[in-house]
């Protein structure tokens, strides 16, 4: 962590489906001198969609929307701009899998300064010019900038890894339920996992980590329009419950623990086709979730990042075992990939 500059971190492992081990490290915050606590809240960043997926899931369960309908079967509030493309195409299931062909610019974040754009003020690209702050960040990682959100690709023909995607499932949550999408995933997914402390929005009232750039210098800490796509905030035990959650536990509780059926993790759990490679190594995409491998050996895994955060989840489910970790730093990758990696060989080697 000096190495690299970054302030904190929070990790926990999983063994037999329960929490085996949980460590915290480093500052939360630099200026106040605030450490790391078991309480202390990080941004998940696109771990949010793994969240997102079984909101969808559970309306699945309830009869209330179809996996393969198209979304506008629902979305009635916002619409794609033309394209050579046929956008009744464009199903729940593609979106959640990133194989619906929606454009992959991501949403840039709100200053905390600002007054906070409406997500359909997102989708249509009218969220503002990147700051100084975000035009670096999306040069460093090359990120697109192809705003308003379109159908960029063909539906069903390829993987396309979209935050707008996820953007355009939220609205579909939100008119089938009449609830914001916030409310709706508290009550139905959140609290019933025991995620007591995980939520939409911090506040001074609660502990939260401060995020931090590449040089250990402080950053804005940004707010997304899309909640489904970046919008979580949780404690390692919280993300280690939901990451136990997806797993068989302890004394035999089944995934999903009624919440979700084991039938829908199955079926989250199942690859939807090829993915991204990364380090060599080619994921395929499940539903709201990435894979690599199989049967005894088969991860299930979502990471998120942006300014100031990285996180990471990864789970053996059939080995009840998991890896979870929340960084307030943007240098997190060099940190945990090493850590996770190692993790995942000494398992698979046990088992």
């Amino acid at each position: 962590m000096q190495e690299l500059n970054i302030p904190g971190a929070a990790v926990a492992l999983i063994e037999n489906g329960r929490i085996a081990t949980l460590r915290v490290y480093g500052i939360a915050d630099k200026e106040t001198g605030a450490a790391v606590t078991p309480d202390t809240l990080f941004s998940l960043q696109s771990i949010s969609k793994s969240i997102a997926a079984w909101g969808v899931m559970r309306l699945v369960e309830q009869g209330q929307v179809d996996l393969e309908a198209p979304i506008w079967d629902y979305v009635r509030g916002w619409r794609l701009p033309p394209s050579p493309f046929d956008e009744w195409e464009v199903t729940l299931r593609r979106l959640l899998c990133h194989y619906a062909g929606i454009s992959t610019a991501g949403f840039p974040g709100i200053d905390p300064a600002r007054d906070m754009p409406s997500l359909i003020d997102g989708l249509n690209g009218l969220l503002g010019p990147l700051n100084d702050e975000q035009q670096r960040y999306w040069a460093l990682w090359n990120l697109p900038t192809d705003w308003p959100v379109k159908l960029a690709y063909r539906p069903g023909e390829a993987f396309h890894y979209s935050n707008p995607g996820f953007g355009l499932l939220e609205l579909m949550i939100e008119e089938v339920t009449g609830q914001s999408f916030c409310a709706f995933i508290e009550e139905s997914i959140l609290r019933p996992l025991g995620m007591r402390n995980s939520s939409f929005s911090v506040d001074s009232r609660r502990p939260y980590a401060k995020p931090y750039g590449i040089g250990g210098e402080s950053v804005r800490a940004y707010r997304y329009v899309s909640k489904a796509a970046a919008g979580l905030y949780a404690t390692i035990g919280d993300l280690a419950a939901f990451a136990c959650a997806e797993m068989k536990g302890p004394q035999g509780e089944s995934p999903g623990r009624d919440v979700l059926s084991p039938g829908s993790i199955t079926a989250m759990f199942e690859s939807q086709g090829l993915a991204d490679e990364a380090g060599g190594i080619q994921f395929e995409a499940g539903l709201g979730h990435f894979l690599l491998g199989s049967g005894d050996a088969s991860n299930v895994h979502h990471s998120g990042g942006s300014i100031g955060w990285r996180s990471i989840y990864s789970i053996f489910p059939h080995l009840g075992a998991g890896f979870c970790m929340l960084m307030n730093s943007e240098e997190g990758n060099p940190l945990w990939l090493p850590l996770v990696r190692e993790w995942r060989d000494r398992l698979v080697a046990r088992a």
